[in-house]
């Protein structure tokens, strides 16, 4: 390779002049120092270089790992049914405390069907007539049943097993007419006292319990007044 000629001298060799080597890397890379002091740092952005270097770009930040859920327990979330349930409350809606204030009427009522089913049963055994029979065990069954309704009530309200008194009763009868008679006014006022006292209560349930009772004593004093007049006309 031939040597350059500036203003008629010879130029040095170009492996010794630094000036061919700076235009060139001026020319290549502007913000490189090819004079560092370390080969490795060649490749660095040199502030004496005077160009500016741009900043470095932040790491472009990876998407977290969903973590996985862990699903509760069984039993927790029983737990944590239960404890939601209206029944769980301490004092609910329904038969609750306002029924705890009639609970010694709900007593009456239970121990007045349970008599009153004890009183159709001895009269329904001495009588002949097929459709007074009939009448009389129908009546004693759905007060039996108004008495278990009843004291599902009393348990609902009080947590207890209603435990009723063991009666003895001797019943006797002048006749058959003057006995229906009889059960025609315990009726007609069951269903009296079942009205007033779902007047009476300020809980919803036990008041719709004593409408439909009362309900059903007004229905068996009527079917008893149409046999007995019957019977006596």
């Amino acid at each position: 390779m031939e040597n350059l000629v500036f203003g008629g001298q010879q130029a040095p060799s170009a492996a010794y002049d630094y000036r061919v080597y700076d235009q060139v890397w001026k020319r290549v890379s502007p913000g490189l120092d090819p004079y560092a002091e370390n080969p490795a740092g060649a490749g660095q952005p040199s502030g004496a270089a005077g160009a500016p270097v741009p900043p470095a770009m932040p790491p472009v930040a990876q998407p977290a790992a969903p973590q996985p859920v862990t699903p509760p327990s069984q039993g927790m979330g029983a737990a944590a049914g239960a404890a939601n349930l209206p029944g769980a409350d301490r004092n609910p809606c329904c038969m609750g405390s306002n029924a705890r204030e009639s609970l010694m009427v709900l007593e009456g009522f239970l121990e007045d069907e349970l008599a009153g089913r004890r009183y159709a049963m001895a009269l329904a055994s001495g009588v002949r007539q097929q459709s007074m029979v009939r009448l009389l065990r129908r009546i004693a069954a759905e007060k039996l049943a108004a008495a278990q309704e009843l004291c599902a009530a009393y348990y609902l309200t009080t947590g207890n097993r209603y435990r009723s008194a063991v009666a003895v009763e001797h019943m006797q009868f002048g006749s058959l007419a003057e006995a229906m008679r009889s059960l025609y006014h315990q009726e007609a006022c069951s269903g009296l006292n079942y009205q007033r006292a779902a007047d009476e209560t300020m809980d919803p349930c036990l008041q719709r319990l004593f409408t439909q009772l009362g309900k059903q004593s007004y229905q068996h004093a009527d079917d008893i007044m149409v046999l007995l007049g019957k019977l006596v006309c």
